[in-house]
């Protein structure tokens, strides 16, 4: 998908290179690709006045990137909501989504739960959908089942994030 996008320059007709979305640049006219994960997602730009639609669920659109930035800032409910998916990582980083679509607890972060840093456990939590949070829920009560979580500050988090009840167990 390492696509190079090129423009005609309107002055002398000559070609003018456009990053591709794959680089570590990105400028305005960085074309992303932004996918639907609902049905019926509906945008007008304010600036360039383009419209955008994703009637299906896995529909995509190509914007720019200071497309994306103008609706991540006027508009987040697209991306908190989680209604659109730019498929770019450095996209993703660069406006902050990455801590909105991270799903998945793997081992790296269960061993954080064991730690002291809250603040990290608290924006990783945060970032969290329910479903998520519901897997998590056993593994977690495992874990201070078994004495891995002993901070008392981390476990009223959990139970707090969590909505369940730990001081119980320790």
């Amino acid at each position: 998908m390492a696509q190079e996008n090129k423009n005609l320059n309107p002055d002398n007709g000559a070609e003018e290179q456009v990053a591709p979305a794959t680089s570590n640049v990105l400028n305005d006219d960085t074309r992303i690709v932004v996918e639907a994960r609902v049905p019926a997602v509906y945008y007008s730009c304010p600036v360039t006045f383009e419209t955008f639609s994703w009637l299906e669920v896995g529909d995509t659109q190509e914007m720019t990137f200071k497309q994306l930035r103008i609706m991540n800032t006027k508009h987040p409910r697209y991306f908190t909501e989680k209604w659109l998916l730019p498929n770019n990582e450095i996209v993703m980083k660069k406006l902050h989504l990455d801590k909105i679509y991270a799903t998945k607890v793997n081992r790296s972060d269960m061993k954080r739960f064991c730690g002291d840093n809250i603040k990290d456990v608290d924006e990783l939590l945060s970032g969290l959908d329910s479903t998520v949070k519901a897997e998590l829920t056993p593994k977690i009560v495992k874990y201070v089942k078994d004495g891995k979580i002993a901070n008392v500050k981390m476990i009223r988090l959990l139970e707090k994030k969590l909505s369940i009840e730990l001081m119980d167990l320790v």
